[in-house]
């Protein structure tokens, strides 16, 4: 079962960049263990991002995530969130393009989504989209 929780955070004044409103940790549990996190963070209604991910090392390969992540999907079209992205490290960019159907984005097409917002940023990684599913009517 997935758990939502929401955190809230103003910006310290003369910090742009700092505001992490919008942000939710989503868990996933068996029985009462966590087995998969992600930080998502939703910026207005059009873009939202995921910038971390984890799943407990013992528990790799069993689609785990993948659970987790088809949750976090389907709340973002009940959202109504059209754009998807997130900083992927140069060693799953294959697993993100192929697993999940991320793609590479040109700068100026992100920034034109983000429209002024700014996404996390890891040194090396690589910023990655995926266009939110439309609702099912």
């Amino acid at each position: 079962m997935g758990f939502l929780f929401s955190t809230r955070r103003r910006p310290k004044e003369g910090m742009p960049g700092q505001d992490y409103g919008g942000m939710y940790c989503a868990v996933l549990t068996v029985g009462s263990t966590v087995v998969s996190a992600a930080l998502l963070r939703v910026m207005g209604g059009d873009v939202a991002e995921l910038p971390l991910v984890a799943t407990s090392m013992d528990l790799q390969g069993l689609g785990y995530f993948q659970v987790l992540f088809s949750c976090i999907e389907r709340l973002l079209v009940s959202l109504k969130v059209k754009h998807f992205m997130l900083p992927a490290a140069h060693e799953a960019e294959a697993i993100w393009m192929k697993k999940f159907g991320f793609s590479k984005i040109p700068q100026d097409e992100m920034e034109a989504y983000l429209n002024g917002g700014h996404l996390t940023v890891f040194h090396g990684t690589l910023n990655l989209y995926k266009a939110v599913p439309l609702p099912e009517s």
